[in-house]
């Protein structure tokens, strides 16, 4: 009896896989959000996409009062803070951090000169929020300004009159209510004769027209470096020439022949200023030269370009903060694990698989930071500048990852750091080194986010294993499979040959798909997955959890032990009948898992 009971449960098992069980080939993208953080300024928005997956995403936000997001992604900027906003797909919750900063406001200028009772219009930009706008002077005695009427917006654009009322310095300042020591701007006013540099010819007569040309309106020069502009002026003892921020550049007037006269231009920080020649008796009558002063210091961030390298080799960086770019200048062989710790320090940005010479600061509590020894001879202090990271071999980096990291990916960040490839181990580039030019380069493809992707793994000749080689790969293959068994898909997932298959059922009407391995598939957890997506148990399968029984249509559940872990199943009576009580009343409980 108890053999007939057995070959009964080994066809009724059989059945149950054949049924809930279907290889079919596929393809399709990891469900994946287009930006993990964002920036975004108060009043403004920017819209986050899900790719992946055509099901329905469910968009949520943290806190309502740093943003919002709509059901189609919309994120808008409500209140300075920081919050994250999630997208939900089927079982899968996505998310991207949002930093809500509040707004910038800049002016067409900086710098106004005026005669008093002159006005001048500047236009003003406000990004961000126009709520409670606000201009003020420092001294209204020397300048005022407002709104020019009628008060009216173009966009962010809004016009500015600056009134001269008497001969000085002050600055206009707007700013918005909320955020007066964040979120303003300062126009600098000259009312009357500026402190100026008079040429000393011993002319006084004055003429309201005078004709004043410079052989270049643009110069580009180093801290300390000296460029000799030449000027043309028809009448040098009405000239004076001033700096709209002298702490940037210097000039001294130089040597003179008839209508020509050297000026000798000085770099004295990073920054653009304008040199402006004029008239001292009409202010309208002037050139203005552009100066900008690049750094030459290594590893100082600027907002301009350096104009000159100290070496032929050396490199400018370009860093993106913001909507903003910044400038580095760095030698030919610099560390960039220096370079990104200084960066990330400066704007509090550090990232995921980057290299660091300090430890970072995680982006989550469950984030690693692992570490490893800097084995790169190249990176040596070129005694350039005393600010230069004295690097050293065998000191520690640092590397930031997510909780869940990809191995390979930071096996090759390593390695491309330190341009050391070792033996037996998973690389995405090809290895650039090898110990004897008889080393062998293993390579395979695995399917990750939906794209193939070339592996690579440095052999020794001598120690070549064809069976250590394959168990890698599979092991390999195999990982970057395994994340994404029993997870559900509303389209064909991608597979590997030979190490996945796909599980096929429906859900109200549609036809859901699970990938699973190739081989031993755990049926509990499986069949565990689709009751939870489909809130149903079905019956004659088997379940972790216990279903309940609808006794008046003549349903029980049967307990048993499975292996080691007690599984359900919901029965039926077969009507008139006991026959289904006594079948399942003699199943085999040491029947192995998986079976």
């Amino acid at each position: 009896m108890a053999k007939t009971m057995k070959s009964l449960l080994s066809v009724f098992l059989a059945v149950l896989m054949v049924c809930s069980l279907m290889v079919v080939p596929s393809s399709a993208a990891k469900v994946s959000l287009n930006k993990t953080s964002v920036t975004v300024t108060k009043g403004y928005q920017t819209t986050l996409k899900v790719s992946g997956t055509s099901s329905t995403v469910k968009w949520s936000t943290g806190d309502k009062s740093v943003a919002t997001v709509s059901s189609k992604g919309k994120v808008v900027g409500k209140g300075v803070g920081t919050t994250y906003i999630y997208a939900k797909v089927s079982n899968t919750t996505l998310k991207c951090k949002v930093k809500v900063v509040a707004a910038k406001i800049t002016a067409s200028t900086s710098n106004v000169m005026l005669e008093k009772g002159e006005t001048k219009t500047v236009t003003m930009t406000v990004k961000g929020s126009h709520s409670g706008l606000t201009v003020g002077s420092t001294n209204k005695k020397v300048a005022t300004a407002s709104w020019v009427k009628p008060v009216e917006w173009d966009g962010d654009k809004i016009k500015l009159k600056i009134n001269a009322t008497g001969d000085g310095d002050a600055r206009i300042k707007v700013y918005l209510k909320k955020y007066p020591s964040t979120c303003y701007k300062y126009i600098n006013v000259t009312v009357g004769d500026p402190d100026v540099v008079e040429e000393d010819i011993g002319n006084d007569e004055n003429t309201s027209n005078i004709t004043i040309a410079a052989y270049t309106q643009n110069v580009n020069l180093s801290l300390n470096e000296t460029y000799t502009l030449q000027l043309y002026c028809t009448d040098f003892s009405n000239l004076a020439y001033q700096f709209y921020d002298s702490t940037i550049a210097s000039a001294t007037q130089n040597s003179i022949a008839g209508n020509y006269r050297n000026y000798v231009i000085k770099g004295l920080k990073a920054g653009t200023t304008v040199l402006r020649f004029y008239n001292k008796n009409n202010v309208k009558n002037y050139i203005d030269v552009k100066v900008t002063v690049g750094s030459t210091d290594y590893y100082a961030i600027s907002e301009t370009r350096p104009a000159v390298t100290i070496a032929a080799t050396d490199k400018v960086l370009t860093i993106q903060a913001g909507s903003k770019n910044y400038y580095i200048l760095v030698p030919e062989k610099y560390d960039p694990a220096y370079v990104y710790t200084l960066v990330a320090k400066k704007f509090n940005q550090f990232a995921y698989y980057t290299v660091y010479d300090t430890v970072p600061n995680k982006l989550d509590n469950t984030d690693q930071i692992k570490e490893f020894v800097n084995k790169n001879a190249t990176y040596v202090n070129p005694n350039y500048s005393s600010i230069y990271y004295n690097n050293t071999l065998n000191t520690k980096r640092y590397v930031l990852l997510p909780k869940t990291y990809d191995e390979v990916q930071y096996n090759t960040l390593v390695a491309q750091y330190n341009n050391v490839y070792e033996y037996w181990t998973v690389y995405n580039v090809k290895p650039a080194t090898a110990n004897s030019v008889a080393d062998v380069i293993e390579t395979w493809t695995v399917i990750q986010n939906g794209k193939t992707i070339q592996r690579y793994m440095l052999v020794p000749y001598t120690e070549w294993d064809l069976t250590k080689i394959d168990k890698i790969k599979n092991e390999d293959i195999d990982g970057v499979n395994s994340h994404k068994h029993y997870e559900i898909f509303d389209e064909y997932p991608e597979i590997t040959p030979g190490s996945d298959s796909i599980v096929m059922y429906t859900k109200n009407g549609k036809r859901r798909y699970m990938l699973v391995p190739a081989f031993d598939v755990d049926i509990l957890k499986r069949n565990d997955a689709i009751k939870a997506d489909t809130g149903v148990y079905e019956p004659y399968v088997m379940y972790s959890t216990s279903p309940t029984a609808n006794e008046a249509k003549g349903e029980y559940v049967l307990t048993m032990q499975y292996g080691n872990q007690t599984i359900y199943v919901l029965c039926t009576y077969k009507q008139g009948t006991t026959e289904h009580t006594e079948k399942w009343a003699t199943i085999d409980t040491n029947a192995p898992k998986g079976t």
